[in-house]
C-alpha cells in the first residue's frame, strides 16, 4: 500500500474517533482527535496513562494555535519563528474549551491551565497533518511505564484497538523535543531535549 493510502486511512480513522500510530523523529506516536472526548478516553485507557500528565498536541501550522491556545506572547512567537517545525514543545495558556485530558495538571506561573504544542518536521507527520489539517494528540506509542514498542509489537499487543498504523523507521536514540515556557522573565525548561536553554534564550533576545 502506498504511503498516501496509509495516511488517508489514518485520517479516516481519526475522523471516526479511532486511535492511530505514526512515526515521529524519535519513536512511533499514538494520536487521536483532541476534540473527541471518547477518543481521548480510549487513548488514555490504551496507554494506562494518568490523565493528570497531560498530552502534547501536534499542529499543522501556526494558524491552528487559535483552536488550542488562549493567547501567545511575543517571546513564544519568536521561538516558533526560529524553531518550528522542529524539536521544541511550547507551553501556552490553554483555550477555555480544551479538555482537561489534554492539559492535565499543567499550570502556568499564575495558575492558569496550559497546553503543550509543537510542529513536527518529520516528513510523514507533515503529510499526515496536511491531510488532517487540525491539532493531533502526540504521545509515545508504549504503555505507561513500559519499554518502547516496535510497530510489530504494537500491532501484536493492541491489535484492533489501533484503528490505523502508519509504517516508518523509529529513531529511539534521537533526543526528544525540549519542553519550555517563554515569557517576559525568560525561558523555563520543563524537559531538556534537543534544544538547550542557551539556544532558546538567544532566539528570544533576537
Amino acid at each position: 500500500m502506498a504511503m498516501s493510502d496509509e495516511i488517508s486511512l489514518a485520517v479516516s480513522a481519526l475522523q471516526t474517533g479511532g486511535v492511530i500510530a505514526y512515526p515521529t523523529e524519535t519513536v512511533h506516536g499514538l494520536g487521536v482527535d483532541p476534540f473527541n472526548p471518547v477518543a481521548l478516553k480510549r487513548l488514555l485507557a490504551l496507554k494506562g496513562r494518568n490523565a493528570g500528565k497531560g498530552l502534547i498536541l501536534l499542529l499543522p501550522d501556526t494558524a491552528a494555535l487559535a483552536r488550542v491556545a488562549a493567547r501567545i506572547n511575543a517571546p513564544s512567537r519568536r521561538l516558533m519563528q526560529r524553531f518550528w517545525p522542529g524539536p521544541l514543545t511550547l507551553l501556552l495558556p490553554a483555550a477555555p474549551h480544551l479538555s482537561d485530558r489534554i492539559t492535565g495538571d499543567l499550570r502556568g506561573p499564575e495558575g492558569a491551565r496550559e497546553v503543550a504544542v509543537r510542529i513536527s518536521p518529520h516528513p510523514i507527520v507533515t503529510q499526515l497533518m496536511a491531510q488532517w489539517r487540525r491539532p493531533l494528540v502526540s504521545t509515545s506509542a508504549n504503555p505507561s511505564g513500559a519499554d518502547l514498542l516496535t510497530p510489530a509489537q504494537m500491532q501484536a499487543q493492541w491489535g484492533a484497538a489501533l484503528a490505523a498504523l502508519i509504517p516508518g523507521a523509529d529513531h529511539p536514540q534521537a533526543p526528544p523535543s525540549t519542553i519550555a515556557r517563554a515569557d517576559a522573565q525568560g525561558v523555563t525548561i520543563l524537559r531538556q531535549g534537543a534544544l538547550t536553554h542557551a539556544e532558546l534564550h538567544q532566539a528570544i533576545q533576537g
